[in-house]
């Protein structure tokens, strides 16, 4: 495998680029210690209907970003895949945020797995190519440095725990791969959760990912769930432990 970790001075850092695309100073720019990340202005809309936002108009508009009133949380939207992850959590963490809570989607690989269930991802198998920049070592697997704070906090809504597939290649999802993967008992896959991880785990700050499961991957077919019943209930599910949990 090649290396791609490099311990000397990134000569690029993410507070010059968001001072240069704003114009604004670093005070104007600071942010709460946690981020809740998502990927859906759905997600964003179903948060904002139920708590007073406001948003922070120093980052516009390099990024949105919605400051929860009464509470030391902001709310944001990344584009999919690992580079746009990792470049937001880069430029939160430059400007404040401590904790990071990613609310994503993944495709059931394993029979135990269906459409609208939540998992909790204790850690991510690694073929995103993000990962490999910010860690030295090059393990299969890396796992959260939060996981333990939220390892039971989803008990009562029904969330489950296990691990998850990270893969850059949306269409190499591979027969083989799959039928490997679910028997080693990877839960999912999707673009992110390594990246993610690797990045907080760089920057010193926690992170951990909820994912509702939106398709599946079953008996070599593809299925999609996005417009059905349990996936609404899903979504409906973790946007109530947000809103009850998450955001402080």
């Amino acid at each position: 495998m090649k290396r791609f970790f490099d311990p000397s001075r990134a000569l690029l850092a993410p507070s010059d680029i968001v001072l240069s695309f704003t114009g604004k100073n670093a005070q104007e720019l600071f942010l709460p210690a946690r981020a809740v990340i998502t990927f859906s202005d759905g997600d964003l809309k179903r948060v904002m209907n139920r708590k007073e936002t406001m948003v922070n108009v120093a980052w516009q508009p390099f990024r949105t970003i919605h400051h929860i009133k009464e509470s030391a949380t902001v709310m944001t939207r990344s584009y999919f895949g690992g580079p746009n992850i990792a470049a937001l959590v880069e430029e939160l963490s430059a400007f404040g945020v401590k904790e990071c809570v990613l609310w994503g989607y993944c495709g059931a690989i394993h029979d135990d797995v269906s459409i609208g269930d939540v998992i909790v991802v204790n850690k991510a198998l690694r073929e995103d190519g993000v990962s490999y920049h910010y860690l030295e070592e090059d393990e299969d697997f890396i796992e959260s440095n939060w996981f333990e704070k939220w390892a039971f906090a989803g008990d009562d809504y029904g969330f489950r725990e296990g691990s998850i597939w990270s893969c850059d290649a949306i269409y190499r999802e591979t027969e083989e791969k799959i039928s490997s993967y679910s028997r080693r008992h990877i839960l999912g896959v999707e673009m992110e959760v390594a990246s993610f991880y690797a990045v907080c785990r760089h920057k010193g700050i926690k992170g951990i990912a909820f994912l509702v499961v939106s398709d599946t991957f079953h008996d070599s077919l593809w299925k999609s769930g996005f417009h059905t019943k349990p996936f609404r209930e899903g979504v409906k599910r973790l946007t109530g432990f947000v809103l009850d949990k998450v955001i402080c």
